[in-house]
């Protein structure tokens, strides 16, 4: 019989390194998440692996969300949510391994994972939950749906015009406020559904006033930080995507949504950006596209000859949302559950779509690769750089080549010159494997102290049993939120010594990525974006031309494999950016990976971009146009999070008169002229930014061109 072990032993067995740091009152916790780190938090959010099987606690109260899976498959990744009865402040790192010390499946040998995600609101928690969706408050459209669009998101201002059919109705199928009070009872496990016949009634009752319109549909809660009041501002994230995505505006004009196309959405928490880490938000995402999929699939029965099974509809999704870390390898727990997802609707619908953006991270010095050539001296140091200022944890992530013995090999943290009193911390991966158990990935975890007080944690853990990470966790480095602690600005140098560890292949890389820690202005978190510095690099010539963002180098800082972290998944399309008067590759544009064989030949590695679509207009004219909150009120949005819904925009409208997703897309972005000539280096730089196609710019409707392509005077 299995005998849990005591919570203070079950701390290295389920706390990941961001779990550790995040639920630690000596480490982060005060710096993080708002309901986390006022603490009393006792309904959580979760992910699970290994097992389908909840466990039976009887002080704890367990759900799972709304779950898509009509071929009854095990799933790898199961999202779920508990309620602590016994415990008033479950926020430890003890205390959340204590919680769920007896998850496990049928054989006492082989034990589950799982991890842990931001809390939920008490007030969000649905009283009484019945997953089945019934559709009660569903109306039938007056024009039967050929596809559907979904959208997940933050501040999604749900009752616009722009979502209206041409008979005034909403074509807003289903929407998922995920942070929302929650009713009485419910079909989803915390937040609010709304169907379309609550929006059109909604609508009607409030007539033009669409401030009292989401008071009254809890999508406006002051009292919940999680939601607040981000539907009263003019423009938002989610307005711009969903408008992009869905809506029938002026300002996207050039490519209509027909009524026949039905829109879901999710919003999932404002404040869900807080921690840019990544951390905490894979049970809200991964519950996200399950509740898409399955709300998909009710619309399909309600036209179904058979509603047990039905045909499913195409389906495109947008998810306009990543973080930079991670494994960048399709092997994350998100990214694992999002291809099982897609593979499976694909054998029912194969028009079916998850498209994220590329993400905006090409030129801020936030990935590098080391080789065997870097370490052939035995050891490599860089250097990350810390601003003043900075309010929010910084994280930085080196990711071992899968399949590699690092058995030797040691990551020593030095800190910024001038700060004798913070001692180098090391770790070393044996110790990480002498600490492996039958119940967990090896791990260890090292404090890095200023005059006795935690400013850091250094780390070294076998991410899901396969592939060793060491991560860096630092506090912020101005005294902030009452704490007397702070980290030193500057830069940290960071040293891989090889020791006895076998030495690189040509083809295996070291990978470095930075976490993304800028401060989204609707938070006010106080981030400060830090960045990694090449100690070999020679100075730069100056700045390049825009229309020529090609060198013919390869160093350890590349802006090559600085892609969205949670979209390698083989099956997502992933979207990149180009400027629209140029058509060239933003600056900061995500791209794939690159790495350069034994003969100098480049080629690709890990993800690379699908396609590319419009992120900015011009050099002086950033971002593209979309609807802002309000009805008649426009924003405009820069990054590849603005090309991705174009992109998606176009696969529904096709979708939905049975063409292929990417009908009508060009080829390639062109090779600029002023990249000429070109190296095979060169070739590969600019493929691995652009992808296989191209997406028609989506906007205001234009005139048609003469034959010869002169432009018609006004």
């Amino acid at each position: 019989m299995y005998a849990p072990r005591p919570p203070h032993q079950q701390v290295d067995r389920y706390a990941g390194p961001y779990e550790r740091w995040v639920f630690s009152p000596e480490l982060g916790r005060p710096y993080a998440f708002p309901a986390i780190s006022n603490a009393g938090a006792t309904y959580f959010t979760a992910l699970l692996e290994g097992s389908d099987a909840l466990p039976d606690d009887p002080d704890t109260h367990y759900r799972l969300p709304p779950l898509w899976n009509p071929l009854n498959k095990s799933r790898a990744v199961t999202p779920f949510a508990f309620h602590s009865h016994a415990a008033s402040e479950a926020q430890t790192d003890r205390d959340v391994a204590g919680i769920l010390a007896n998850v496990r499946n049928g054989d006492d040998d082989v034990r589950p994972r799982f991890r842990v995600n931001f809390p939920v609101s008490p007030d969000s928690w649905t009283k009484t939950y019945h997953p089945h969706c019934d559709m009660d408050k569903w109306v039938v459209p007056g024009t039967r749906p050929k596809a559907i669009v979904a959208v997940i998101d933050d501040g999604i201002p749900f009752a616009h015009r722009a979502f209206l059919d041409a008979e005034g109705r909403t074509r807003m199928s289903h929407v998922w406020l995920q942070s929302a009070k929650a009713p009485s009872h419910g079909a989803v496990p915390f937040g609010r559904e709304l169907m379309n016949g609550e929006i059109n009634a909604l609508r009607h009752n409030a007539g033009d006033d669409e401030n009292l319109l989401y008071r009254r549909a809890g999508a406006i809660d002051p009292t919940i930080p999680e939601l607040g009041q981000h539907l009263k501002r003019q423009a938002t994230h989610g307005a711009h995507i969903a408008g992009t995505c869905a809506g029938n505006d002026s300002r996207l004009a050039s490519h209509p949504i027909g009524d026949e196309v039905q829109i879901i959405a999710v919003q999932l928490p404002n404040t869900i950006a807080w921690d840019t880490s990544g951390f905490g938000k894979e049970m809200y995402m991964l519950s996200a596209l399950h509740y898409v999929f399955d709300r998909a699939r009710a619309i399909a029965a309600k036209y179904a000859d058979d509603p047990d099974n039905p045909t499913e509809l195409p389906l495109v999704v947008n998810f306009s949302y990543g973080w930079s870390a991670s494994r960048h390898d399709g092997k994350s727990e998100m990214e694992l559950a999002i291809e099982a997802l897609l593979a499976d609707r694909k054998t029912l619908q194969p028009a079916t779509a998850i498209v994220m953006p590329t993400g905006n991270n090409f030129d801020q010095n936030m990935h590098g690769q080391i080789t065997k050539h870097d370490l052939q001296a035995g050891q490599f140091d860089f250097g990350w750089q810390l601003l003043p200022d900075d309010r929010t944890s910084s994280y930085l992530e080196i990711w071992l080549p899968e399949g590699y013995d690092p058995t030797g090999l040691s990551i020593t943290a030095h800190p910024p010159k001038g700060h004798d009193n913070i001692a180098p911390a090391t770790v070393k991966i044996n110790e990480a494997q002498a600490a492996a158990d039958d119940h967990g990935d090896p791990r260890c975890f090292h404090e890095i102290e200023a005059g006795g007080e935690n400013i850091g944690q250094l780390s070294a853990d076998k991410h899901r049993g396969n592939r060793w990470r060491i991560m860096l966790a630092l506090i912020p480095t101005v005294n902030t939120r009452g704490q007397s602690r702070r980290a030193p600005s500057g830069c940290w140098t960071i040293s891989i010594a090889q020791n006895d560890a076998p030495p690189l292949t040509q083809d295996e890389r070291i990978k470095v990525w930075v976490q993304r820690d800028d401060d989204p202005a609707s938070l006010q978190t106080g981030g400060k974006q830090s960045r990694l510095i090449d100690f070999s690099a020679a100075p730069a010539p100056g700045r390049r031309s825009p229309l020529n963002p090609y060198t013919s180098t390869l160093g350890f800082i590349r802006g090559y494999g600085a892609m969205n972290g949670v979209a390698s998944s083989g099956s997502v399309t992933r979207v990149a950016g180009h400027m629209a008067q140029t058509m060239t590759p933003c600056t900061y544009s995500g791209a794939g990976g690159l790495r350069l064989d034994s003969d100098g030949l480049a080629l690709p590695c890990g993800a690379h971009a699908s396609l590319s679509a419009v992120a900015d207009q011009s050099a002086f004219l950033a971002g593209t146009r979309s609807i802002g909150v309000r009805s008649g009120a426009g924003a405009r949005l820069q990054g590849t999070s603005g090309a991705s819904p174009a992109a998606a925009r176009l696969m529904v409208i096709n979708a939905a008169k049975a063409l292929p997703l990417m009908a009508g897309f060009q080829g390639p972005l062109a090779m600029p002229d002023s990249a000429m000539p070109t190296t095979d280096l060169v070739r590969a730089k600019h493929a691995a930014r652009t992808g296989s196609f191209t997406a028609p710019s989506v906007g205001r409707a234009t005139r048609p061109q003469p034959a010869n392509n002169t432009a018609l005077l006004s």
